[in-house]
């Protein structure tokens, strides 16, 4: 039988543990571009300045340390000019680091968001579908309303004067094409969240 050769160290991490790695790594990045900048400090207050660092030995001093029975030299100690280079360059580097770090922070996001969409889907469904029947059923509470409202109008041929009685306004008045309401009831039934039977018998 064949060996799986895909180990659960090599799997690639769930969106919020590689969040949380790169929250980790950008964490290591700014410690050190801290440490980087104190020691940088320390030395221009020195009065150094930045200096590259110089090429290696040429060949013929190569050569001379070869005759001379010695092995290759290894690199040289750099000076503070060298040293102070170095740490610009690696703070410089440091930046672009945490720049695609960040990126890659938002697209880990991005999946995180969608990995849990994924798996509530059917909850949220119904929760906007709940919402929907709640606006479905305060119109249609609202017609009754009006509609009790012009009986006793009637009656008493005269304006009724009833408790707690609103007649205008986002929630108690009558539908208006292009509102809020509107908008979110034409979008759920799009989505095919609720029928275009459930918003008419509403009305």
């Amino acid at each position: 039988m064949a060996k799986n050769t895909t180990s659960e160290s090599a799997a690639e991490p769930v969106p919020q543990a590689l969040i949380e790695q790169i929250l980790a790594k950008a964490r290591g990045f700014r410690d050190r571009d801290k440490a980087l900048l104190a020691e940088q400090i320390q030395l221009e207050q020195a009065g150094i300045r930045p200096a590259e660092p110089q090429s290696g030995p040429d060949a013929r001093e190569l050569a001379a340390t070869l005759l001379n029975g010695h092995a290759l030299p290894k690199d040289k100690l750099p000076t503070p000019g060298e040293t102070l280079h170095g740490i610009k360059t690696e703070r410089a580097a440091i930046v672009f680091a945490l720049e695609a770090l960040e990126s890659r922070e938002n697209q880990a996001r991005i999946m995180a968001v969608a990995e849990v969409m994924r798996e509530t889907e059917a909850d949220w469904l119904e929760i906007v579908r709940q919402r929907a029947m709640a606006l479905l059923t305060l119109r249609r509470v609202n017609a009754e309303a009006a509609g009790f409202r012009e009986k006793v109008r009637r009656l008493a041929k005269a304006n009724p004067n009833l408790i707690c009685d609103v007649v205008s306004g986002p929630l108690f008045g009558p539908p208006v094409v292009g509102d809020h309401a509107y908008v979110f009831l034409q979008a759920c039934e799009r989505a095919g969240i609720i029928t275009r039977k459930e918003i008419d018998d509403a009305d």
